[in-house]
């Protein structure tokens, strides 16, 4: 059960379309910087399966049109400005994810740590599954933090599945758009 909605979870958010300089940073921040709270908290929802078809159509054009005006304004090549939406519409659902589960007594760094996300890290690429090994590492590192994992219920097992998928393309779409 747990491995079926992880899984789940990972295979959603994919099929949906050290220092930093300054610059750079601003141009990764923009989008995050220019959209609402409210926004990210309904980009986050919809991560974690909230809302239905409509609503979702409805972010992602939203989304789309502040991207295109970080493109325009940080001059982001046409080639990157796939990735740049990627990775800004993972970003903002990690960021959401992360509070979340960690609202439900669960680190999203235990998640980081068991399959080796960071700026250093193997970053393992999510977008299309998890495999069954990359869900086990997960469950056993959560046991081993000490964590009930019979007390944790299907909806928390879909928002760190999502979690993860989401730091998965957030990380290997941030190395696309290095300099």
């Amino acid at each position: 059960m747990i491995k079926a909605l992880m899984a789940g979870a990972a295979l959603t958010l994919a099929v949906l379309p050290g220092a930093v300089a300054a610059q750079e940073g601003e141009a990764l921040d923009c989008v995050v910087a220019s959209i609402s709270g409210d926004a990210k908290d309904s980009i986050g929802e919809a991560m974690a399966g909230g809302g239905d078809e409509a609503m979702r159509e409805a972010l992602f054009k939203d989304l789309a049109g502040i991207t295109d005006a970080c493109v325009t304004r940080h001059g982001i090549s046409a080639e990157q400005k796939g990735s740049y939406f990627d990775y800004s519409l993972a970003r903002i659902s990690r960021e959401w994810l992360a509070n979340d589960i960690a609202k439900l007594d669960l680190s999203p760094g235990v998640v980081d740590k068991a399959l080796d996300f960071g700026p250093a890290g193997a970053n393992p690429d999510l977008s299309s599954e998890m495999s069954e090994e990359q869900i086990m590492k997960i469950v056993q590192a959560y046991i081993e933090a000490g964590v009930d994992i019979e007390k944790v219920d299907g909806a928390t097992w879909v928002k760190v599945g999502a979690y993860a998928a989401a730091t998965s393309i957030y990380w290997n779409k941030r190395k696309l758009l290095a300099p």
